[in-house]
C-alpha cells in the first residue's frame, strides 16, 4: 500500500479547540479511524474540533458522512466542528456534495481558531 494512502489522525490541543490533523485517505476501509478519533475527543470532554485537511488526499461518501456525524455530535455537546485547509480537489468534493452549505469551512487553521 502506498504510504500516502494510509489514514492518520493526530490531535493537537489549543486553548480554544482540539485540532485533528487528518492525513491520507478517508474511505470505507479507513473511516473507522476518523470516527474513533472524533469519539475519543468528545469522550475526553473536548467539544470544539477543528479538522485540518491540509494533508488529506481523498475523501469518500463514507468520510463525508463521518464528518457530518462529527459536526452533529459536537453541536449536541455544546461545541462545534470547523474544517480548514481543504486542498482544491477536496474543496470541490465538499462543494459538489453541498457540504459547503452545511459545514463550517474556513480557509486556514488560524481562521478556524479565530471563529471559535
Amino acid at each position: 500500500m502506498e504510504e500516502r494512502a494510509k489514514l492518520s489522525v493526530e490531535a493537537e490541543q489549543s486553548d480554544k479547540a482540539t485540532i485533528l490533523i487528518v492525513s491520507g485517505r478517508v474511505d470505507g476501509s479507513s473511516v473507522g479511524i476518523l470516527e474513533s478519533a472524533v469519539q475519543e475527543q468528545i469522550d475526553a470532554g473536548h467539544k470544539t474540533l477543528i479538522f485540518d485537511f491540509q494533508n488529506l488526499s481523498y475523501i469518500s461518501s463514507a468520510g463525508l458522512r463521518a464528518l457530518l456525524i462529527a459536526a452533529r455530535l459536537t453541536q449536541k455537546e455544546g461545541g462545534k466542528a470547523l474544517f480548514c485547509d481543504l486542498a482544491e480537489h477536496i474543496a470541490e468534493i465538499f462543494e459538489i456534495s453541498g457540504f459547503t452549505q452545511i459545514l463550517d469551512i474556513r480557509a486556514t487553521r488560524a481562521d478556524a481558531l479565530g471563529a471559535v
